[in-house]
């Protein structure tokens, strides 16, 4: 699905520009597929973005080993998402991870970036974590200022 706000740039074919950001999910996981290919279709330079979620409440003494850590999986999840990208021979990837509120950084890295087009992962509601990074997906869909599209993984239909 793509969602186009109102005042948005129309969408421009082929985009430049595209990214995906991602948390190492499988929806994210999707999602750089999806940006994969149409970096491919396009020529277009593969953004990738991986936002460290900073800014808990009052310190904590474990605050830099989680640090450590998050920023240990952030490198994971931006490697394997850069393995992906090159595997299918992707001519242009550019990669970062920034720490912050993730809707916002992703919002200044669209801006910042001249970002033309971008892909996002959503995820089911059947745990916590899931469902906020849905809102974030939500968030950054009701805010972009570029076309924004969004992959979902297929409800099984086992049951």
């Amino acid at each position: 699905m793509i969602a186009v706000n109102p005042g948005t740039q129309p969408l421009a074919y082929p985009c430049q520009d595209l990214l995906v950001p991602t948390d190492g999910s499988r929806g994210s996981e999707l999602a750089v597929s999806e940006g994969v290919a149409l970096a491919n279709a396009t020529g277009a330079t593969l953004h990738i973005l991986h936002v460290v979620e900073t800014g808990s409440p009052g310190p904590d003494a474990r605050s830099l080993l989680k640090e450590e850590e998050l920023t240990n999986r952030a490198d994971e999840i931006i490697a394997d998402a850069i393995e992906t990208a090159e595997a299918a021979v992707v001519n242009s990837i550019a990669s970062k991870i920034e720490f912050g509120v993730p809707s916002k950084e992703i919002r200044n890295y669209i801006d910042t970036n001249e970002i033309d087009f971008a892909i996002l992962g959503t995820h089911g509601k059947t745990d916590f974590s899931r469902y906020r990074m849905g809102g974030v997906s939500a968030k950054i869909v009701r805010t972009s200022p570029v076309p924004v599209m969004w992959v979902r993984e297929p409800e099984s239909s086992g049951g």
